[in-house]
């Protein structure tokens, strides 16, 4: 008893001594407790929405859009730090959507398929990956001419939508015929069919969920991502993401058909159409050199007009060509020194070897002190090398604009002009003009 009333004593004398300690330790407790189950509530109803959503989505698709615990991670993604993604998509999407739809319909394909570009490629056709895949759909070399996907020195048709297209539906539906499953389909199409047999047989699990774990990771990861994708488009709005949309103009479209080999910047040029719908529109040539033959794809305003002016048209491309006329571009006169060579030259002034002996009407290598070379450079290349290490010049008297550039390598008098802000070739005695020093 003696014992019990001494334990009571001490246990009360702690509360007495510190009456808030208690207080402040149950309070505290309180808060993390509170804060953990707000947490949970918050993921409890995250949860709830995603599989709420994924299920309306389920219901209407052949496909197996169910939501767990894998796919969580890849839509917090897209709705969070990856939305500007989803953002670029749906400004893009009216642009596919319709020729992936029709596609799909015609190969009785789950239409829900049509995300799937956004998973390989970010609906650019141009896409190429490191492995060589290129197009919306990544087709690998061989398996695009497996599907009558041609590629040439100038044409890569695995980079052309609607051939694309319709070669991922007819890959999809052997694909499905193998395995019946279209998360394996997908799986397949990611790591190959072959591999996903190899692991089934293997492991004797035909369900995708329970393969999972025995996939390289980006397989693995493959269907949650396509799932994720599918719930990002539908749901963008209820997550107040912003559509960003390209410029693209994509009214009325036709097509010419070269009648001569053309580059890119003479055909822009007379075209007056802007890179991003030039390059939407024909994004399978790989050059920027267009062939005799070649069929070009743009609005049928720039048809007209360049059918209207073909002749005049035909005349620009053929001088700038021939370097009569000059898009981007400045004609130098370079003056060999010591230690140059053709190579060094093409190097320093970002141009080809074969294209300083065109120029230049050159039978062989061998270059001479003195020799003088005229070269086409790219005007911004050429400025910023010559602004870099200029140095102050003060006029003589009798000093010309001519007499000057003649003592330098390479730099015209329009080059002096545009350095100094000049609006004449008249100069003044003792005042400083800047001059290269390349």
């Amino acid at each position: 008893m003696k014992k019990l009333i001494t334990l009571l004593f001490l246990t009360s004398s702690v509360f007495v001594s510190s009456p808030k300690t208690p207080e402040i330790i149950i309070q505290q407790d309180s808060l993390e407790t509170e804060h953990f189950f707000e947490q949970k509530e918050k993921t409890h109803n995250l949860d709830n929405v995603f599989n709420k959503r994924l299920k309306a989505l389920n219901r209407k698709s052949p496909m197996d859009l169910r939501y767990n615990e894998k796919v969580k991670p890849f839509i917090i993604n897209y709705i969070g730090a990856n939305k500007k993604l989803i953002s670029k998509m749906k400004g893009l999407s009216p642009f596919y959507f319709n020729l992936f739809e029709e596609m799909l319909d015609k190969y009785n394909l789950p239409l829900e398929l049509k995300y799937l570009p956004i998973v390989e490629s970010a609906l650019n056709p141009r896409a190429k990956s490191k492995s060589g895949a290129a197009g919306l759909w990544q087709f690998m070399y061989l398996t695009g001419k497996e599907y009558n996907l041609n590629v040439t020195s100038y044409i890569d048709e695995r980079q052309d939508p609607i051939k694309s297209t319709e070669a991922a539906c007819l890959y999809l539906s052997k694909l499905y015929e193998m395995f019946g499953d279209w998360n394996l389909v997908l799986a397949a199409y990611n790591g190959g069919p072959g591999y996903i047999q190899r692991k089934i047989t293997a492991t004797e699990k035909h369900d995708f969920w329970e393969l999972q774990e025995h996939l390289r990771k980006e397989t693995r990861n493959y269907i949650p991502t396509f799932i994720a994708v599918n719930y990002a488009m539908n749901y963008a709005e209820k997550h107040e993401i912003e559509t960003i949309f390209p410029e693209i103009n994509l009214s009325n479209i036709d097509t010419i058909v070269l009648k001569k080999q053309v580059d890119y910047k003479a055909l822009k040029e007379v075209l007056c159409v802007n890179d991003e719908t030039f390059q939407y529109l024909n994004p399978s040539y790989k050059k920027a050199v267009y062939p005799e033959g070649g069929i070009i794809r743009i609005p049928l305003d720039k048809v007209t007009d360049f059918l209207l002016n073909e002749e005049a048209n035909y005349n620009f491309i053929e001088m700038v060509a021939s370097k009569e006329i000059l898009i981007d571009e400045e004609r130098i006169i370079y003056n060999v020194k010591k230690g140059d060579y053709l190579g060094k030259i093409a190097q320093e002034n970002k141009i080809r070897v074969f294209q300083i002996r065109e120029w230049n009407n050159l039978k062989s290598s061998k270059l001479d002190i003195g020799d003088k070379l005229v070269l086409f450079v790219k005007k911004d290349n050429y400025q910023k090398r010559i602004i870099t290490g200029s140095q102050e010049y003060i006029i003589k008297k009798g000093d010309t604009l001519w007499g000057i550039t003649q003592k330098l390598e390479g730099v015209s008098i329009s080059d002096l002009k545009e350095l100094n802000k000049l609006d004449d070739n008249n100069l003044t005695p003792g005042k400083k003009i800047l001059i290269p020093t390349t």
